[in-house]
């Protein structure tokens, strides 16, 4: 009888660490995974940093941002060696680097108060600086009342709607 318990609680025992090691073995590939698929992103804003600190000054990033319409951009803010606020976009492909004085344009919570007033969306997802003909504009994306996806180009220097992709 006593062996026959043994026996039982062995197996239980057994299955109980074949359990744990199997949910500790999904947990650490979760965070593999997901350290993985961040990694570009997170080389992309470490190169980004750099090139604002070599070319434009930079002593202090606040933010970073990155948009992809037809041609990718990052761009960070943050202040220079004169203590100004400025931005820094760097196309991705071809390395150009533009330096703008924030007081120059509309800021990121300005850029999101025109798409609240003029499109009402349900959700933003988010925003980033880009170049277009050389010139900066916000790229803000949300979700309009209908859930689907939008974007909407907004001129940094007047925070006039430059351009609007609805219902993707």
């Amino acid at each position: 009888m006593q062996r026959h318990r043994r026996v039982k609680k062995q197996s239980y025992v057994k299955i109980s660490w074949i359990v744990i090691s199997i949910i500790l073995i999904l947990c650490f590939s979760f965070f593999i995974i997901l350290h993985t698929a961040e990694r570009p992103m997170t080389i992309a804003r470490g190169q980004t940093e750099t090139i604002a600190k070599k070319y434009a000054g930079l002593t202090k990033v606040d933010s970073f941002y990155t948009s992809n319409l037809g041609k990718t951009y990052y761009s960070v803010s943050g202040v220079d060696n004169k203590n100004k606020n400025v931005y820094v976009i760097v196309a991705k492909k071809g390395g150009t680097v533009n330096v703008i004085n924030s007081s120059s344009g509309i800021s990121e919570q300005q850029a999101k108060n025109v798409i609240q007033r003029q499109k009402h969306p349900s959700k933003l997802n988010g925003i980033g600086l880009t170049m277009i003909k050389n010139q900066p504009y916000w790229v803000v994306s949300y979700m309009n009342a209908k859930n689907h996806l939008c974007f909407t180009t907004i001129s940094f220097k007047n925070g006039t709607i430059y351009k609007s992709i609805e219902n993707i």
